[in-house]
């Protein structure tokens, strides 16, 4: 082989190796997780900087751990003996645990919003629609409920919760 094949050579391995080094590199915002999965398996958690992954091989999960608020799902509906509502309202919420939050969600196969939505639903039925339409303390219950129920399976903490009950 003549010089310029081992410079050709030279520089196409060289490519190469800048590009496998640049596809190994994830940005982490601040405020942030990353979650590494290899071939569908939890591998570790990731802290904001940049870090290496193995490319094509490594699928990272960013996790935003600021708050966050989020509207309650269309079509959530609640009823009583006085007739029937349609529940409507935001929710406000921070991830305290990136990996366990994460696996929470892949497990759900659902949003966030459903989630908390139907279990908005389920509370506002065991308190009564009475109690949590006309009770300023309802909103209180509710944000109670949700940071025990969902705390301890979604990693979540909730801040702030807002619903009503339009009839329908």
């Amino acid at each position: 082989m003549s010089g310029a094949h081992y410079i050709a050579l030279l520089l196409g391995v060289t490519v190469l190796g800048m590009l496998f080094m640049l596809t190994s590199l994830r940005k982490i915002p601040d405020g942030s997780r990353g979650v590494v999965f290899r071939f569908g398996r939890l591998l570790r958690e990731l802290e904001p900087g940049t870090r290496w992954v193995v490319p094509l091989l490594d699928r990272v999960m960013l996790v935003d751990l600021n708050e966050q608020t989020f509207q309650l799902p269309t079509g959530l509906r609640v009823s009583d003996s006085t007739g029937n509502y349609e529940v409507q309202g935001s929710f406000t919420c921070k991830i305290v645990e990136a990996t366990p939050a994460v696996i929470a969600a892949m497990q759900a196969q659902q949003p966030i919003e459903q989630t908390v939505g139907d279990n908005l639903v389920v509370a506002i039925q065991e308190m009564s629609v009475q109690t949590a339409r006309d009770s300023k303390q309802a909103t209180g219950r509710m944000l109670d409920m949700l940071n025990d129920q969902m705390s301890r399976a979604w990693q979540l903490k909730f801040t702030k919760i807002e619903f009503r009950l339009k009839p329908v």
